[in-house]
């Protein structure tokens, strides 16, 4: 059985991804997915039937996470001794999306399904098939990406091994607005009163007219003068003022979020308008925003959602209360800093945990 055609089908199709690195990128909505896609199906050598081209599509839904399922109606029409063969695939997969490569701006994936395929020529008709593989994902902007697979397609009837490339644009619609936490313009924040204490006037002290002195003449000689002002103490210079950084006990936040959620709920904006407050009433101070998470799952999906959970209360520090933001940072550490041992449940949820570190600075 000859993989040459697909191997050069699949690397042809890698490179189209690539060359566009160029685009921006975004990361995918949650929603339902659609994926119309061309490609090229090689049949295992034992059918005797043609390789020829595919076309396929995709329904989908992509979790708020590395998952997805999605069913592919796949139509290849082929020959074999001179007759037409029309093949119709029906399939159900799954797919794990792995962290994006940021130097190429690829997100690879890994799929396997099962599903089954119809023959027209009748061989192998409507037999039990399994398929893996993987491919890569170009997010071109939140609803549309440009989509490289391949997959390995197992007869688990009549042994026969085929493989499918295929280049295809996935869009996805009808998920969750994926609404930013900063630019929720629908929050009202708590208006602040503040008292200014108009400060005393100071009065100021009449002078007073001084009587004129009268200058007497000093009888010492004027060599005696000099030596007196030659020991003078010299002046003392004023030590330079320093800057004192103080650094504030860490505040835990009372933020929860959704299983591998990112987004900021309005319920929580409360607790940070108490940290937006402060740091409007101390103008020399700022906060790093950190977030943290337990030891349940990869720790690269870890530190990507910690970075995504830190990044979205900043967000709404900056955006929502007009905290400037040269004042705002934030920093993901995923689960290497974990404030309990990750051994029971309750000691998970106290990992998963954001906490802001405030910083002020007095001259």
């Amino acid at each position: 059985m000859s993989y040459n055609i697909a191997k050069r089908t699949l690397l042809s199709s890698i490179i189209a991804a690539s060359s566009l690195s160029t685009l921006a990128l975004a990361q995918q909505q949650e929603g339902f997915t659609i994926t119309p896609s061309i490609g090229y199906y090689n049949m295992d050598s034992d059918r005797d039937i043609k390789d020829d081209k595919a076309y396929s599509l995709g329904l989908g839904y992509q979790f708020n996470n590395p998952w997805a399922v999605e069913f592919v109606y796949l139509n290849a029409d082929s020959k074999q001794a001179g007759n037409n063969v029309d093949v119709d695939q029906y399939r159900l997969d799954g797919l794990y999306h792995l962290p994006t490569l940021n130097s190429v701006d690829l997100t690879p994936y890994l799929a396997a399904g099962v599903g089954t395929t119809d023959f027209s020529n009748d061989t192998g008709h409507d037999n039990i098939q399994v398929n893996a593989g993987g491919g890569l994902k170009y997010a071109v902007n939140d609803t549309v990406s440009l989509r490289a697979d391949f997959r390995l397609v197992n007869d688990v009837e009549d042994h026969h091994l085929d493989n499918v490339t295929s280049l295809g644009v996935q869009m996805t619609f009808g998920g969750p607005s994926k609404q930013s936490s900063s630019s929720n313009d629908s929050y009202t924040p708590v208006e602040q009163t503040y008292t200014q204490v108009e400060p005393e006037p100071v009065q100021q002290a009449e002078p007073i007219e001084a009587e004129p002195m009268t200058e007497e003449i000093s009888e010492q000689p004027e060599e005696m003068i000099q030596e007196e002002s030659m020991t003078e103490a010299p002046m003392m210079e004023e030590p330079a003022q320093q800057t004192v950084v103080e650094t504030l006990p860490p505040e835990k936040i009372n933020i929860q979020f959704g299983l591998n959620k990112t987004t900021v709920e309005q319920k929580f904006y409360p607790d940070i308008e108490k940290i937006a407050v402060f740091l409007q009433e101390n103008p020399g101070s700022t906060v790093v925003i950190e977030g943290h998470t337990d030891d349940t799952g990869a720790a690269n999906y870890n530190q990507t959602v910690s970075e995504k959970r830190a990044q979205s209360v900043a967000d709404v520090l900056i955006n929502t209360f007009q905290v400037d933001e040269s004042r705002v940072d934030a920093i993901g550490y995923g689960e290497e800093r974990p404030f309990v041992e990750n051994d029971t449940e309750e000691h998970r949820e106290a990992n998963r945990r954001i906490v802001a570190i405030i910083s002020t600075s007095e001259a």
